[in-house]
């Protein structure tokens, strides 16, 4: 907000310079964010918090001022005086009828007559100015320097054009339709409250007028409005039809309700001053309640423990008659009584925080607080730490993303249970409106922003819980779920050296690593994966001994890839990990073997359709003499073999422990993988001699 330093003179005795008022100001609160100029006059650009609505003019920041630097506000001049000269009672021109006493506490009309429209006096031009407001003409621009005075706005009707002539304070009819000042015709809503004459609307209440009432060149009497409206009232209908003004911010945080009176007699006083106008005698008042007069006890212990500091009595009482408080000391404790503007004090520390404000906030002492450290109320499992450790460990980085997500984002990741997520009763966004059942689109979300922003290798983990729905009113599961997004190389790069990028094998072997943490560590088959959101005939699935999904990985399907603007190939992979509470296994000591592994391998073919992980499930129901590690060496696909085939090659690896295996056993055992692997449907054995 622009506050003129002039001005604040005019209504406060100040001799310091505008750097010295700019320090006091920011230091009690209304930070300074720069010093301008306008014609001569320093201009104030200040940053008025949210709880301060009596600092959105002039007359409440010279209140600030005036009590940092000990000086007295300025008198009013003729403005009390100024009561009317002749002519018909106002109650007598014009009615005035409250229907929605909830939503309108209060309600002023005056007229003033024989009002000459024409261009402001240069001061007045130049004070709007120094506001970044600009003249419109006398009439209206008195409007203007009432609000930037007061912080209380009022609105001028052309009396001429009211029907009635009647003042009716109503909420609108459903539908009904309003051309405000700015020329849009506005449709309204059953719960926004409109000022009316006999006839209809004729502006938003405490937003903007109408223009059927405007003040124009041939206006010669003009009725004031000055109000008080409930701050929510303003909001719902100012948020409704889009539309901020300068009226609406004031309203909006909560005018005074005493102001209503003396912005009308300033009112009067400047439309007498500049347009030569004469006021009816008397005043409209109508307001639903009496005046509240509010007391607030602050206990002298109570402010030595909130500000870390115990000040004088003597002192305290003065910080608070400086801020206007009124203060009644006590035995232990001084009683205030909170002027109508501070629509802020309602309680006892906000008046401690006064005593803070005007003592100074240097007087706080720095020291650290002494706070025994507590244990969180859900803390992670080991299972979650250790996934956490191993995942960091082989370089990838975690994320954090929302568990909110938007209608169908996790369909291509989800398999089994319901289609429908929970949806929120409250979102924030359309975009943030259910809850996820996997962690894979956020980090494909995540993973896309990376490469967006120029990054070529990306390797992000979550380790998290999702949200997967039950039956109606009950509770949903929350399993416990790590995931990764993985693009570019699988080591850094480095000069010189070509890189090679992560596949689907990759990521099978990070898929491998995590379930060797978790409870899901034996049992588990692997298969294809059928996720509408991978890659077909590229991605793998590991899946318990009764069929559900335990993890799965590969590379995003090509049309998600389009839609998430995906500029490079990303894998991912997700793995459910079960419950929070669930513990790593625990992987009995096993001495270093002291004999060597013996190491065969097999060559086969393998037909179009068929999968490793059937030939691997086979292989390793076949009895070994000692440890056995069997894993794919190579794989292979052109001619000679036929469209669809691949060959590949499988390591067998014997490792005993006590003893040197004999070649009748290991050719035993090998005999029996090759029996076991005609039994498998489309696959023999890889000829040597093609």
């Amino acid at each position: 907000m622009l506050i003129s330093l002039a001005w604040l003179r005019d209504l406060v005795r100040l001799d310091a310079d505008a750097p010295a008022v700019a320090r006091a100001l920011t230091a009690r609160g209304l930070t300074v964010d720069a010093i301008g100029e306008s014609g001569g006059d320093a201009v104030f650009d200040i940053d008025i918090p949210a709880n301060r609505p009596d600092c959105l003019g002039h007359r409440g920041v010279a209140r600030e001022a005036a009590a940092a630097f000990g000086a007295t506000m300025a008198p009013r001049g003729g403005v009390q005086a100024f009561q009317g000269r002749g002519g018909d009672p106002v109650d007598v021109s014009v009615t005035v009828t409250v229907e929605a006493p909830d939503l309108c506490g209060r309600y002023t009309a005056r007229i003033v007559r024989g009002v000459t429209v024409g261009p402001s006096p240069a001061w007045v031009v130049a004070r709007l100015a120094a506001c970044g407001h600009r003249s419109i003409n006398n009439v209206v621009d008195a409007s203007n320097l009432v609000m930037l005075e007061l912080g209380q706005p009022v609105h001028f009707f052309d009396f001429a054009t009211l029907g009635g002539p009647a003042i009716v304070v109503r909420r609108a009819h459903d539908g009904e339709t309003l051309t405000t000042l700015d020329g849009v015709v506005r449709t309204l809503a059953a719960d926004d409250l409109v000022i009316a004459d006999a006839k209809r609307a004729v502006a938003l209440a405490g937003i903007l007028g109408g223009a059927d009432t405007e003040i124009g060149p041939d206006t010669r009497d003009v009725l004031i409005e000055a109000a008080w409206f409930l701050p929510q009232a303003v909001r719902r209908t100012a948020r409704a039809q889009a539309l901020v003004t300068d009226a609406s911010q004031r309203f909006t945080r909560g005018a005074d309700p005493e102001a209503p009176v003396e912005a009308q007699l300033l009112a009067t006083v400047l439309l007498n001053r500049l347009a030569s106008g004469v006021p009816a005698r008397g005043t409209i008042d109508v307001r639903s309640r009496p005046p509240e007069r509010r007391t607030i006890a602050m206990r002298v212990g109570r402010a030595a423990t909130l500000l870390g500091f115990t000040p004088e009595l003597d002192e305290t009482v003065e910080a608070l008659q400086a801020v206007g408080l009124a203060p009644r000391p006590g035995d232990d404790s001084i009683e205030i009584t909170v002027p109508s503007w501070r629509v802020d004090l309602t309680r006892e520390a906000d008046v401690v925080e006064e005593v803070g404000r005007h003592l100074g906030y240097d007087r706080v002492p720095t020291k650290t607080p002494a706070a025994a450290p507590r244990s969180s109320a859900h803390p992670p499992s080991a299972l979650e730490e250790e996934v956490r450790d191993r995942l960091a460990a082989l370089g990838f980085h975690e994320a954090f993303n929302y568990a909110m997500i938007g209608p169908g984002d996790d369909d291509p990741f989800v398999a089994d249970g319901p289609k429908e997520p929970l949806a929120l009763a409250n979102p924030i966004s359309e975009a943030l409106s259910r809850l996820r059942r996997a962690l894979a689109p956020g980090l494909a979300a995540s993973a896309g922003m990376n490469l967006r922003r120029g990054s070529q290798d990306v390797r992000l983990f979550e380790v998290g819980k999702v949200f997967c729905p039950r039956e109606p009113g009950a509770l949903p599961e929350e399993p416990l779920h790590a995931a990764f997004a993985w693009c570019g190389a699988t080591e850094p790069r480095h000069w010189g050296v070509p890189p090679r990028d992560a596949d689907t094998f990759d990521a099978a072997g990070l898929v491998e690593d995590v379930l060797s943490l978790g409870p899901g560590a034996n049992g588990w088959t692997r298969a294809r994966c059928t996720l509408p959101g991978v890659h077909p005939g590229r991605g793998i699935s590991w899946r318990r001994p009764d069929g559900t999904e335990l993890a799965w990985c590969g590379p995003v399907h090509p049309e998600l890839a389009a839609r998430l603007d995906l500029s490079a190939p990303v894998l991912l992979g997700e793995i459910d990990l079960g419950t929070k509470d669930a513990a790593p296994p625990v992987h009995p000591y096993r001495p270093i073997p002291r004999v060597p592994a013996v190491t065969r391998d097999l060559s086969i073919v393998l037909a179009e359709g068929v999968a490793a992980g059937s030939v691997l499930a086979r292989l390793v129901e076949v009895g070994a003499p000692a440890p056995a590690r069997l894993h794919w060496l190579d794989r292979y696909a052109g001619p000679p073999l036929k469209p669809g085939e691949v060959a590949m090659t499988l390591r067998v690896i014997l490792q005993p422990f006590d003893r040197t295996l004999t070649d009748p056993e290991t050719e035993g055992y090998r005999s029996r993988l090759l029996e076991a692997l005609e039994t498998v449907p489309g696959v023999h054995l890889r000829r040597m001699d093609t």
